[in-house]
């Protein structure tokens, strides 16, 4: 009891110092909407207005509100500030000025003592540094808010990057968490203006994704992802985990000496072509959310290095988002849209993709969109980039009362992000025109026929597992009809017709799956690339042939069924 008041207590103290700080800074407005404008004590009202005072005049340059919001997240800490960061991302709800003010909280944060970094790691690691490494760097040449990286060489003197997780940084997180969740719920009550953007389920996507951050074993396995997705290509790199140095708090990591994408000038002393580059990041990009579902979530400039032959190595692996199958099929579908400059269908699969919508919202969204979507598709004036105009679809359907998955907003960005990473590298690159073929490049990768046989297997095992227990369900539901514990009745004949049935025409729907993988495989062939051969034979034609041949059988077998039924 005594420790439930203390945390209460602790609570209402750690509000009151937000309020305060919100307030200095110039959101008493918001303060006051939310109802709770009587906690801001009477000394922080009476400091606050004689600072205005002091300087309303023209002794000191105006600061902008975004600023201001800025100053209040790094006065509040770890919480506020990963807050912030994570607000950048999400520009199709927060005006483009607040974008670029939040986006500086990127930049390092200040390092903790060198005594912490040591205690952690003898806890973590359970010996002293300097039993676990040969050198370690005292002194961080990276500092974020959560964590710092040092420099360090293993006992085998392999050179790593040692990331430590700041101090008692879970509990600080946990209790704003539960303070955020709270000022989220006032704010969706009392502010209308915003309830279409959902605070509460924003703070928890925040809470989610800031407690994975926490567990540096997650973001570890995050990068053995990477580098088994894109294993045996060149053209990409991603550092090596050391799993006996890496715990929750400490990722040890293979350290990589590369080139910042954003000094032009090494990458190019370093014989590295900018436009490579760019093309082999776009390509990094669409093959993350087109393939393996699975993406860098803050794909800017600083989360990459350029290698020489132009090899671009990813090595930041906190904020990343995941896209099921079913996502990433509608998403390709909308793409597809895009390069047949369809209109219509770019409307439906856009709807398609979100979570839910009135129907008030989807003629809001229809409304707006099919003229800007006829003037990207049409227009020779300016022709935008398909990662732009998926990015900008989205902003409208949140505006206009659409709601999307989290992930599929932060792809959206994603994707923009690395076309202005490219277009960084080389101002020359035309997108529109090098976004199209990779794209169709990426697509029929994505409907590769061995690819989709893989699925087809993996669907086969879960189908005939399903098909395996059938037996065994079937006798524990006649068990509880016969005792009673099901209120139906039922012939126990029946039952048994219908699992012969479905036994008897397991082939047929087995071979129903090929024949479906097989006409989709070679249309897809059909569509982007026509001369695709396999000994002199034109693999998109034979898929067609026994996609025909099979459908044929499964035809006459169904007639013959039918007859012996009758």
């Amino acid at each position: 009891m005594l420790q439930r008041l203390r945390s209460v207590v602790g609570d209402i103290n750690r509000l009151r110092v937000i309020l305060v700080v919100f307030f200095e800074e110039g959101f008493d407005v918001l303060i006051d909407r939310v109802r709770l404008s009587y906690l801001v004590p009477l000394t922080a009202r009476i400091g606050c207005f004689f600072r205005r005072c002091r300087y309303s005049g023209k002794r000191k340059p105006p600061v902008s509100l975004s600023q201001h919001l800025r100053s209040a997240l790094e006065r509040l800490g770890p919480t506020f500030i990963k807050f912030g960061q994570l607000l950048s991302l999400r520009s199709d709800i927060i005006p483009p000025d607040y974008v670029r003010e939040l986006q500086k909280l990127q930049s390092n944060a200040a390092p903790f003592p060198f005594d912490e970094v040591k205690k952690i790691i003898r806890d973590e690691l359970g010996r002293p540094v300097k039993d676990v490494f040969k050198e370690f760097d005292p002194k961080p040449f990276a500092a974020a808010s959560l964590s710092q990286v040092h420099r360090a060489r293993l006992r085998d003197n392999t050179e790593v990057a040692v990331k430590v997780q700041r101090p008692h940084l879970r509990p600080i997180i946990e209790n704003d968490i539960h303070i955020l969740f709270f000022l989220a719920s006032l704010a969706e009550k009392h502010i209308r203006e915003i309830r279409h953007l959902r605070p509460v389920q924003f703070i928890k996507e925040f809470s989610e994704w800031t407690m994975r951050e926490l567990d540096f074993s997650i973001e570890a396995g995050n990068a053995e992802r990477f580098r088994e997705n894109f294993g045996g290509d060149e053209r990409f790199y991603f550092p090596e985990v050391y799993w006996d140095y890496t715990t929750k708090r400490v990722l040890t990591m293979e350290f990589i000496h590369g080139v910042d994408l954003s000094d032009a000038v090494k990458i190019k002393k370093i014989g590295d072509d900018p436009r490579m580059l760019a093309l082999h990041g776009l390509e990094l990009g669409l093959r993350q959310l087109f393939i393996h579902g699975f993406f860098q979530a803050d794909p800017h400039p600083g989360n990459f290095f350029a290698l020489k032959n132009n090899v671009l190595c990813l090595y930041d692996f906190g904020m990343v988002g995941y896209l099921d199958r079913a996502m990433r099929d509608k998403l390709a579908n909308v793409f597809i849209s895009f390069v047949d400059r369809d209109t219509d269908v770019t409307i439906e699969k856009m709807i398609e993709l979100s979570a839910e919508h009135s129907a008030a919202a989807s003629e809001e969204f229809v409304r707006k969109s099919a003229p800007q979507l006829s003037s990207w598709f049409y227009s020779k004036a300016e022709k935008k980039s398909l990662a732009k105009i998926f990015y900008e679809l989205v902003s409208e359907g949140i505006r206009s009362g659409l709601y999307f998955p989290k992930n599929l907003i932060l792809c959206s960005r994603a994707l923009l992000v690395m076309e202005a990473t490219g277009l960084k590298l080389y101002p020359d690159f035309e997108v529109y025109k090098e976004m199209a073929p990779l794209f169709e490049k990426v697509i029929r990768e994505k409907f590769d026929p061995r690819r989709l046989l893989k699925d087809v297997e993996r669907g086969l095992v879960e189908y005939l597992g399903v098909l395996q227990q059938l037996p065994d369900n079937t006798l524990k539901l006649i068990e509880k009809i016969e005792k009673g514990q099901i209120d139906v009745r039922i012939d126990k004949s029946e039952i048994v017709a219908i699992k012969d049935e479905m036994e008897r025409v397991n082939n047929t729907r087995l071979l129903s799956i090929v024949a479906i993988a097989l006409l989709v495989s070679s249309g897809v062939i059909l569509r982007f690339e026509q001369r695709t051969f396999i000994f002199g034979l034109s693999v998109a034609k034979v898929e067609l042939v026994l996609a025909l041949i099979i459908g044929l059988w499964l035809f006459f077998s169904v007639v013959r069924k039918n007859k012996g039924g009758e």
